[in-house]
């Protein structure tokens, strides 16, 4: 065989390898590039549902929050508006009491209140104590009342008061608050539990 064509031959060898090796490089990259491809697909999904599990997240945090906020409020305003209607009843019984202390059937209110205060006492004097006009009032009854409790009456200064009356020992050491007001404070909470229970019976 001539030297030109064992040249050219081993020329056209070393190109079929180099090119094959070429293929095989060229091949391996590919297969590299998609597989790195793929990964970045992947970990892009994965980064993606990521981003929108922690959006979804804060959505939920925020109307949670939001909700939370709005039921609290609702409920303070719940309150205000019951503690307003209680204040108003409570006005209304005051202005219904005025009334009733005005009317005749308050005098025997009056002389009743007067003995179960004085009764409370163990003393056998006692002083007894009202609003000017009721302290008149039950200077008229005084003997009556004298007669119903078994104790010696007299009368203090006048008091400040809707109505009924303070009475104390003649020491002024123990007194028995039965004015309207010392009753309405005594039964207070037990008066707007009741109040609150018929005005919202039923409601939450």
């Amino acid at each position: 065989m001539p030297a030109q064509e064992g040249a050219r031959l081993i020329a056209e060898d070393i190109v079929k390898g180099a090119k094959r090796e070429a293929s095989r490089i060229i091949e391996e990259a590919e297969q590299e590039a998609r597989r790195i491809l793929e990964e970045a697909k992947r970990i892009s999904k994965q980064e993606a549902e990521r981003k929108v599990s922690e959006a979804r997240d804060r959505a939920r945090y925020a109307y949670e929050e939001i909700l939370a906020k709005g039921r609290m409020r609702t409920k303070n305003m719940l309150l205000e508006k019951r503690e307003e209607l209680i204040d108003r009843v409570f006005k209304e019984v005051e202005e219904r009491l005025k009334k009733r202390v005005s009317s005749k059937v308050y005098e025997k209110d009056l002389v009743r209140i007067a003995c179960d205060a004085c009764n409370k006492l163990g003393a056998d004097e006692v002083i007894v104590r009202a609003n000017p006009k009721d302290l008149r009032l039950l200077q008229k009854y005084r003997d009556e009342i004298a007669g119903k409790v078994g104790k010696r009456i007299s009368f203090g200064d006048p008091i400040e008061t809707v109505g009924g009356v303070r009475v104390s020992t003649s020491d002024g050491k123990i007194e028995v608050d039965d004015t309207l007001e010392g009753r309405m404070k005594r039964n207070f909470e037990d008066l707007r539990t009741k109040v609150a229970k018929i005005l919202f019976e039923g409601l939450r």
